[in-house]
């Protein structure tokens, strides 16, 4: 009689040391397989190339508003990552990445989908086969509206000077605007040329342009954006 009570208590502790055993690896595996899920999510990231120096000394820096990185919300390979380290290279047009063993990484075009960074969203753009589509590249999107996609072309040009005996590199930064209206692209060079793509409420937006003081040469981006949404707001009028 002891004998069996003595069995059945070994059997219950065996039973309950079991079921222990087998949550805890469910819990172990359960973390590991996330783990795995985030790592590897993270590691398409890094599938990039490093980023080349340029072999040669400039008097001013090649990068988007800064040199330095600044923290933004990157969307690569179809994945959101928050409070990445980025900056973009408007010479080479790469979107740069710093890596946690303090890398740089330059992102694959092919699986960049956008970023966003100072408060622009930048994305790459395809040939997509409308008529006047601009090569593509990195643009900022400035403004969507339901018949306008205003875009942002940002690119720093190598300039070479001499001076007593001297050559000095140094970048000078071009941007440009292009506008799509009813599927065509139009590069937007000035005011006057802004106004002939849009067509329509040319006098409201005339006296909206004088009425804000906007000057295109001051501030293109300001005038060409704020414009456009104008447009937009007289068109849904």
């Amino acid at each position: 009689m002891k004998i069996n009570i003595w069995l059945c208590l070994m059997i219950l502790c065996w039973q309950q040391l079991t079921a222990q055993d087998s949550l805890s690896w469910q819990v172990t595996e359960r973390y590991a397989a996330d783990y795995m899920d985030v790592a590897s999510r993270y590691a398409a990231l890094f599938s990039g190339n490093r980023q080349q120096p340029l072999g040669f000394s400039t008097q001013n820096h090649q990068y988007f508003k800064e040199e330095d990185y600044t923290i933004g919300r990157l969307s690569y390979g179809g994945i959101i990552y928050p409070n990445i380290s980025l900056r973009w290279d408007l010479y080479r047009d790469e979107i740069v990445m710093l890596s946690p063993t303090n890398y740089n990484i330059a992102l694959i075009h092919e699986n960049f989908d956008f970023a966003e960074m100072y408060g622009y969203h930048i994305f790459y753009l395809r040939q997509d086969g409308l008529a006047g589509c601009p090569s593509a590249g990195n643009y900022i999107r400035l403004y969507s509206g339901e018949n306008l996609l205003l875009l942002e072309k940002s690119t720093n040009v190598l300039q070479i000077k001499n001076e007593s005996y001297r050559t000095y590199y140094y970048f000078s930064l071009s941007i440009n605007f292009y506008l799509q209206k009813d599927g065509t692209y139009y590069k937007i060079k000035n005011c006057r040329t802004l106004l002939k793509t849009l067509g329509t409420h040319r006098k409201e937006l005339k006296h909206f342009i004088r009425a804000n003081k906007f000057r295109y040469r001051r501030n293109a981006e300001k005038t060409v954006l704020q414009v456009v949404k104008e447009y937009d707001k007289l068109n849904r009028l």
